[in-house]
């Protein structure tokens, strides 16, 4: 017997706005829809229960329910969840793993392409990177507060789009350890307010140049970029193998022209670009990016 599918994806429903459902074959979809075994499925689905009292609730032969039980526990779509002790025996309560069900009407599917910005942060089609942003508590040389990390929120959510599977990433510049700065690594906010950006700025191809009036600086034209400029930056990891992505601004406003640069954009060139936050619909909130270069 074939065993379902483990891939994950989301449907939609009117009720319930969103629900993870797991995807199984045409042909495993038939062994789901057997009459029996979908009432079984239906009565799990609202509380855990065991195939005698199942077979009671259908007015089933006990033998045959716990045939089908074995069939569902096969393919994996109900598991044991609680024991009990009745009469001298041990009772094995089941329940269904997966609320819902999907079907792909053709055995393959386009998957939602990857901006080569970001290609690299990738494995098997799950996001592999860590994201390190700036503590909120004053630290630093500048004893800066990091005010453009919450904006990693949007960054997080489009790559976690293009993602198969999520796991925890996100880590503060004053916790990172070096030995998880290896591999893929993503940095939001420049080196006033990142410490881990802090310590590569300098060596950066576009950098925040600081001083008096900070400045986004471009070594390739040797221009300084001010109001509400940024930069997206894709290079190799320093630290280790892996890929290394700068996104970081001369302020705030800088850093979330950045940020929406990789969300809004597919514009943008695989290695170096500089970006200026722009109000489109004026009410003096940057909701857009321009790629200066």
């Amino acid at each position: 017997m074939t065993v379902i599918i483990t891939v994950l994806m989301v449907v939609l429903s009117k009720k319930t706005g969103a629900m993870q459902a797991r995807l199984v074959s045409r042909g495993e979809l038939k062994l789901l829809l057997e009459p029996t075994r979908w009432k079984i499925l239906g009565l799990l689905a609202k509380k855990p229960d065991y195939a005698s009292a199942v077979a009671r609730e259908l007015g089933l032969n006990e033998q045959l329910v716990h045939y089908h039980f074995n069939q569902l526990k096969k393919s994996g779509v109900i598991s044991v969840v609680r024991t009990e002790e009745r009469r001298g025996a041990l009772t094995r309560f089941f329940g269904v793993k997966d609320r819902a069900f999907a079907v792909l009407l053709r055995e393959q599917w386009e998957e939602t392409p990857v901006p080569e910005i970001v290609s690299g942060f990738y494995t098997k089609g799950a996001f592999d990177a860590k994201i390190v942003v700036g503590s909120p508590d004053p630290h630093g040389p500048f004893q800066a507060r990091a005010r453009d990390g919450f904006y990693a929120a949007d960054l997080a959510l489009y790559l976690g789009s293009l993602s198969s599977s999520a796991k925890p990433c996100v880590r503060l510049d004053t916790e990172v350890r070096d030995d998880e700065l290896k591999g893929n690594v993503i940095l939001v906010g420049g080196p006033i307010v990142n410490l881990v950006t802090a310590r590569i700025n300098d060596s950066l191809p576009i950098r925040i140049a600081t001083g008096d009036r900070h400045s986004v600086y471009s070594q390739k034209t040797e221009k300084h970029y001010y109001e509400k400029s940024g930069f997206v930056l894709r290079t190799k990891n320093p630290w280790g193998e892996g890929e290394l992505l700068v996104v970081a601004g001369k302020s705030i406003a800088g850093t979330k022209a950045a940020i929406l640069s990789i969300v809004q954009s597919a514009e943008l060139l695989s290695g170096a670009n500089v970006v200026k936050g722009v109000d489109l619909d004026g009410d003096g909130v940057v909701d857009a990016a321009e790629i200066l270069e």
